[in-house]
């Protein structure tokens, strides 16, 4: 949920990584619209396919300490693309993609969005697998900064193990491929 700044709750947005560039990750990540996001003034998803498709050549020009999760986007301020979506509307980008979202300044106007990410199971690493399927057994949030998982718990606490189909086990990793 993105709600309109307030005082004391001021927010600036940011362009960001999940995942570090350098490793090329074959991932796709998604952003589902729970409700209406037309309104480019309630904050929202935007991104910077310019960087996307000229990383190899920006990097250049970067420091080798830089970070490798939230881009220095100074000078691309007018290349970040600021996408609203209607209620129901995926958008699925890959992980490559400098990405983020803005401050909400709208009047009273509250964004609301569903964050899906999928990767390949990786057959061969063994500990992605097994903390993957750990994750999926246990319903445990995934690991990192951009991934805080619910404070209340109510992964463990309210909800069963997801029943997987035949497709669902072969992408977590449950079962091999054929």
């Amino acid at each position: 949920m993105n709600f309109p700044i307030r005082p004391g709750y001021e927010y600036k947005g940011f362009i960001h990584w999940d995942y570090d560039p350098e490793t090329r990750p074959e991932n796709v990540q998604g952003v589902l619209a729970l409700a209406d996001q037309t309104d480019l003034h309630m904050g929202g998803f935007q991104c910077i396919p310019w960087l996307f498709r000229n990383y190899d050549q920006w990097k250049l020009t970067q420091p080798q300490d830089r970070n490798r999760f939230q881009p220095d986007i100074s000078g691309l301020e007018d290349k970040v693309v600021k996408v609203g979506l209607a209620a129901g509307d995926l958008l699925i980008f890959n992980s490559l993609l400098p990405h983020g979202i803005r401050p909400n300044t709208s009047e009273g106007k509250v964004r609301i969005a569903q964050y899906i990410s999928m990767m390949p199971a990786e057959e061969d690493n063994i500990p992605l697998k097994e903390w993957r399927i750990r994750s999926w057994k246990d319903r445990v949030a995934p690991e990192g900064y951009a991934f805080p998982g619910d404070p209340r718990n109510w992964e463990q606490t309210r909800y069963s193990t997801a029943p997987l189909s035949p497709l669902g086990e072969r992408l977590l990793g449950l079962k091999k491929w054929d």
